[in-house]
């Protein structure tokens, strides 16, 4: 009998063990490798991803163009290696020297019954960034002289068809450097629309357009936002369109945007980038979530026709 309990133990501890090991198999995990840890300036360095989690999970990024200094550009679509494991890589460089981290890279993994997702990350990865190295011990030579190569038909054709192009360029900026020169009276013959007209009309075209409708999902969300920046540059003067979505919202913290109108931004902006950068695909109510947003920033923010003595020129401005 004490030799039939001294087998026993073993068994159930390596059943709480199994038990255990079960138990945490079924929450997800990422890990992420490198090929190397030196790299140079500008270099494409591939990240390895590897998602744990159970059979039938979907996989979302969780980062947008940029994170920690490094530069996203792109990201395999992730693959599955058996049920339990999605495979993928996201491409990044950096473009200044030095030892440096990658910062965690997060997903949100949502498994069949958990409808509200759980988000995982990868560790840090620690890495070297290099400069092109040069021989300071070499020899210093001298330039070899320049070679004679003789000019062919094709080479001259181009040059003259270059020049041409110069005179033409040369010519069309005096007539623009001309009507410039021109009196102010003339000038203001033609009056600027504002913002929010021309703004309400590119929403109207692109609704028309019906671009999602047609799964052309990534150019719908590449209008809708230009839309939105161009309405920020031509309402507050801002650089919207050469501007990172950080930038723009930094500005329109600056102007004292309400906080409601500045969320929708920050939520349109962001969706729009993980759909560009990422190749994400939000769901069917959220292509129309994003136009309405559009239209209750530039309803809310107009500048609108007043009653004479409202303001100066007879002007009123909504929102900030």
């Amino acid at each position: 009998m004490t030799k039939a309990r001294g087998g026993l133990i073993p068994l159930v501890v390596a059943a709480s063990v199994l038990a255990g090991v079960s138990g945490r198999a079924q929450e997800p995990y990422a890990r992420a490798t490198l090929d190397s840890t030196r790299y140079l300036v500008g270099d494409a360095i591939p990240v390895h991803v590897q998602v744990s989690h159970l059979p039938g999970a979907t996989l979302r990024p969780l980062f947008a163009d940029t994170i920690g200094g490094f530069t996203i550009l792109g990201m395999s679509p992730f693959r599955l290696q058996g049920e339990r494991l999605s495979v993928g890589d996201v491409v990044v460089a950096r473009y200044d020297s030095g030892d440096v981290t990658l910062p965690p890279l997060q997903f949100l993994v949502t498994q069949p019954g958990d409808s509200a997702g759980k988000t995982v990350a990868t560790t840090e990865l620690a890495l070297s960034i290099q400069t092109v190295p040069v021989d300071t011990a070499g020899d210093i030579k001298d330039l070899k002289p320049p070679l004679s190569i003789a000019l062919t038909w094709q080479e001259i054709l181009l040059g003259l068809a270059a020049i041409l192009l110069l005179a033409a360029l040369a010519f069309l900026l005096y007539r623009w450097w001309k009507r410039r020169s021109q009196p102010a009276s003339v000038a203001a013959a033609v009056p600027l629309r504002p913002a929010h007209v021309i703004a309400l009309e590119e929403l109207g075209k692109l609704r028309q357009k019906k671009l999602w409708q047609q799964g052309q999902i990534k150019q719908y969300y590449t209008e809708v936002t230009d839309i939105l920046r161009r309405y920020f540059e031509n309402r507050y003067r801002l650089m919207a369109l050469e501007r990172t979505t950080d930038e723009i919202l930094e500005d329109l913290r600056r102007i004292r945007l309400t906080s409601e109108l500045l969320g929708k931004a920050d939520r349109l902006l962001r969706r729009a980038d993980l759909v560009k950068f990422a190749k994400h695909l939000p769901p069917t109510p959220e292509h129309e979530e994003s136009l309405q947003i559009v239209y209750d920033v530039v309803e809310r923010t107009r500048i609108i026709e007043s009653a004479p003595g409202t303001g100066p020129g007879g002007r009123a401005d909504v929102g900030p």
